[in-house]
């Protein structure tokens, strides 16, 4: 009669995390965005290496999107890249407060580790509003300088957003 209890209480919190598991919406997301550097800092290493911290405002359009979450948004970055002697990357990572039309807000980050940033990722960390709960992750490209200075830049991404 124990067994039997237990393997109820068993199936059962299987079936309810299948069904916790299956309230999850997966959304595809595809995106690109303009950036526009506001603040940067150079501090050269006694290595020879550079540390570059800069801040950044950002304007990021997805397609799809979800419905009810607007395709256009806002982002304010703070990011730091690694340059080796030779100005080289060596290490970038960014985490940026990004805002839609509603005031709804969500924190991401990117980062990569290898010059050509080949390893380029993302995450999504939810945040306020309809963006509570809600995570992320996938593929970001550099699509390089807009403008002569490098101030002004564009970038894409691929991935999926996981609703709750």
């Amino acid at each position: 009669m124990k067994y039997l209890k237990t393997s109820v209480l068993a199936i059962a919190a299987v079936f309810a995390m299948g069904n916790l598991a299956s309230a999850e919406t997966v959304v595809p997301t595809t995106g690109h965005g303009y950036g526009a550097v506001t603040s940067s800092t150079a501090t050269p290493l006694a290595d020879g290496s550079t540390l570059i911290k800069q801040t950044t405002h950002e304007f990021w359009i997805e397609n799809p999107s979800a419905e009810k979450f607007p395709a256009e948004k806002a982002a304010d970055c703070n990011a730091t890249l690694l340059l080796s002697a030779q100005g080289a990357p060596l290490a970038y990572r960014g985490v940026c407060t990004v805002t839609d039309i509603d005031g709804d807000t969500f924190v991401a980050t990117n980062g990569a580790t290898k010059p050509d940033f080949s390893d380029c990722t993302w995450a999504m960390h939810g945040g306020t509003g309809k963006y509570a709960g809600v995570t992320g992750s996938g593929l970001c490209m550099p699509g390089g300088p807009i403008t002569k200075d490098g101030n002004n830049s564009k970038f894409s991404w691929t991935g999926e957003w996981v609703l709750p």
